[in-house]
């Protein structure tokens, strides 16, 4: 969000700039400020942090992570045509409010973006169809009753069944 001037032919006595930065899993905030700083090199620009943390730790997507098994059986079982692989949410939500109690976190939707929905995306007329609400609903109904098991049988291949 940018703040300056008030009009296009004189030079704003002052301007200031808003940024929020969405953090690589490999980085810190510390260095993204570093970055910027260097990246500006302007004695006269000041930099400040309005609020900030660090990125959340990666989670545990192995043969032997409970969680991502069983959101990865969910999916195969809802959804058998897709492949699941492990990403990273750089938009850490309220999920950060879980990093003391859990040593993984995952952010998962099983959202369907139709032509159009990318440029919508946290703008105006966001949506989701009728369809994809009913589909995360039943989705994650059936994430919760495949939950319903103690531990995760042993694994007999790369790809195996829970």
């Amino acid at each position: 969000m940018f703040n300056s001037g008030v009009k296009i032919n004189v030079i704003p006595s002052y301007a200031e700039a808003f940024v929020n930065f969405r953090i690589h899993s490999a980085q810190t905030l510390q260095e993204v400020m570093d970055l910027v700083k260097s990246t500006i090199s302007d004695e006269r620009v000041k930099v400040e942090m309005v609020d900030g943390f660090d990125p959340l730790p990666i989670s545990s997507y192995d043969e032997q992570a409970f969680g991502f098994q069983v959101i990865k059986k969910t999916v195969q079982v809802m959804f058998p045509q897709l492949t699941v692989a492990p990403g990273i949410c750089v938009g850490n939500t309220d999920s950060r409010h879980y990093k003391d109690i859990t040593r993984d976190i995952y952010r998962f939707a099983p959202t369907w973006f139709k032509p159009g929905d990318p440029q919508r995306f946290h703008g105006v007329n966001e949506r989701i169809s009728i369809k994809n609400y009913e589909e995360i609903v039943l989705f994650y109904f059936q994430l919760i009753q495949n939950n319903d098991i103690r531990k995760l049988p042993p694994p007999h291949s790369s790809q195996h069944e829970l």
